[in-house]
């Protein structure tokens, strides 16, 4: 991978100290979000699985996140995600920068997958834009028998993501639902050709938690490698603010 983009944390770390300063301290500064999901493509089969991520807001202008998955005997995840405010306008619209990181293994395959992402978004307040670009490493866990390393770099690919919802998001809502097209999601990076749609929607419950589900179509295939079919997939679970 890009041997610069471990150093943007920590330059985002410290932008977002000198930003933030003249904003408000955070309200409700962690945020929980765990899902059981069922993907199912129409020409591998299917598997379900879990995710769990947590978010701290860890200065006014910084976020960081942590989240890792399961998916059957398929492959096990974790990210790692800063996010800087670089902007916020009078109607509570930011623009921010973020860094990611993703690590993926695929037990099967014998196989590991490491990706770096930079992006800029826009968050409004029926609309969330993304816009990036990520590069990606996978390696063979074992050296092949024949002395080949077996490994793959892709150097760049774009990330993005357009994502509308029908109630305003910067205020609480008892309910809303929203519609997403992306080449990724939390745990899957597609090539930028490869999209995902899917419909969202929330519902508030006491004690700032909301019940959370999504169900939309995806590229089908492993390690990027598609087929001309699509498949489906399913996100039940609980978003909690403290």
């Amino acid at each position: 991978m890009n041997k610069l983009l471990p150093t943007l944390l920590l330059l985002l770390t410290a932008s977002a100290t000198a930003i933030c300063q003249e904003q408000p301290a955070p309200s409700h500064p962690l945020t929980l979000t765990g899902y059981g999901f069922y993907d199912f493509h129409y020409a591998t089969g299917d598997l379900g699985g879990g995710a769990l991520m947590l978010d701290w807001q860890a200065a006014p202008a910084f976020r960081l996140g942590i989240g890792a998955e399961y998916a059957s005997n398929n492959r096990i995840s974790a990210r790692l995600t800063g996010e800087a405010t670089l902007l916020t306008t009078s109607l509570q619209q930011r623009l921010t920068l973020e860094n990611s990181y993703l690590w993926r293994h695929f037990p099967a395959l014998n196989l590991q997958e490491f990706t770096g992402a930079l992006q800029i978004g826009w968050h409004a307040r029926h609309l969330n834009l993304h816009l990036g670009l990520c590069n990606r490493y996978t390696a063979e866990l074992v050296q092949r028998s024949n002395g080949g390393s077996g490994t793959i770099f892709e150097p760049m690919n774009v990330m993005f993501a357009a994502e509308g919802w029908w109630n305003n998001r910067l205020t609480p809502q008892q309910w809303n639902i929203g519609l997403r097209w992306s080449n990724y999601n939390d745990f899957i990076v597609e090539r930028v050709a490869n999209w995902f749609f899917s419909a969202k929607a929330l519902y508030l419950l006491p004690k700032n938690t909301h019940l959370y589900a999504e169900v939309g179509i995806h590229p089908v295939g492993s390690l990027n490698l598609t087929a001309s079919y699509d498949g489906w997939f399913l996100h039940l679970g609980a978003i909690r603010t403290f």
